[in-house]
């Protein structure tokens, strides 16, 4: 009896025997694939008309898995082709792994390990907004001599009222009183205050950038500004030659602190 595999073609010799080891079912020795070899069973076909010379019945088989196709008219072809024979101790044999499954395990870990870094390290400034987070990301940037920026980083508060008026001491002098309020429900580093002087064309005659410490003196400068707090600033600048005749007021973030 012969059988043949749905998948890729090829033709078996196969035993009533096998049959009935599994109700039917082989696995081809070709692809592997599963299939009902009762249901697939055929015959040598017969020739077609008196005219063609009788194929002898052992040429008639044809092996399509071969690495070389066999022509059944050739006058060589003297011998019938081998066709595979379905043996059924290892129809349901499990495959060998090629690698352990402690290895697989073992690289799955280390890879998810890598990602898990990558996107610590990319994402580390938003990460440390997270309290339980922020004391891990810096241990490791101190390993990696990368930065942590603040969470309030780049933000300064927001500038609410500016006047400007003569030094009450000094000739040439002005004084510039900044009120500055941080409305958001964190607190915010303080900012530099940068002054800048025009005269009446819209010419600059001088500018200046006060630290924390210049416009509040170091003890006060070191406290950040509380959540919905205001905070009145004096700035002291020379007015050249009592040219101004107007004035601009800017806040700028003071530069991140990088862990060490």
């Amino acid at each position: 009896m012969y059988t043949r595999c749905p998948e890729c073609q090829t033709a078996f010799r196969i035993t009533v025997t096998q049959l009935k080891a599994r109700d039917g079912l082989v696995r081809c020795g070709r692809c592997d694939s599963i299939f009902r070899a009762d249901l697939r069973l055929f015959a040598p076909p017969a020739a077609e008309t008196d005219h063609i010379e009788e194929i002898p019945e052992s040429e008639m088989f044809i092996d399509l898995g071969s690495d070389e196709a066999i022509d059944a008219s050739s006058p060589q072809q003297e011998t019938e082709p081998e066709i595979p024979v379905v043996s059924d101790l290892s129809f349901f044999e499990p495959r060998r792994r090629l690698v352990p499954t402690a290895l697989w395990l073992i690289a799955t870990m280390a890879f998810s390990a890598l990602l898990l870094g990558q996107f610590a390290y990319f994402y580390r400034h938003e990460l440390a907004q997270l309290p339980g987070l922020r004391a891990p990301l810096l241990q490791m940037c101190g390993l990696l001599h990368c930065d942590v920026v603040s969470p309030t980083a780049g933000t300064v508060p927001e500038l609410v009222q500016t006047s400007i008026a003569p030094h009450p001491r000094y000739a040439n002098a002005l004084r510039i009183r900044a009120n500055l309020a941080n409305r958001t429900d964190q607190t915010q580093p303080l900012p530099l205050i940068q002054v800048s002087l025009t005269d009446s064309d819209g010419k600059l005659l001088a500018r200046r950038t006060f630290a924390p410490r210049e416009y509040l003196g170091p003890s006060s400068a070191a406290v950040p500004l509380g959540p919905h707090v205001a905070m009145q600033t004096l700035l002291d600048v020379t007015n050249p030659d009592n040219k101004a005749a107007g004035y601009e007021v800017q806040l700028f973030p003071q530069q991140p602190a990088r862990a060490d």
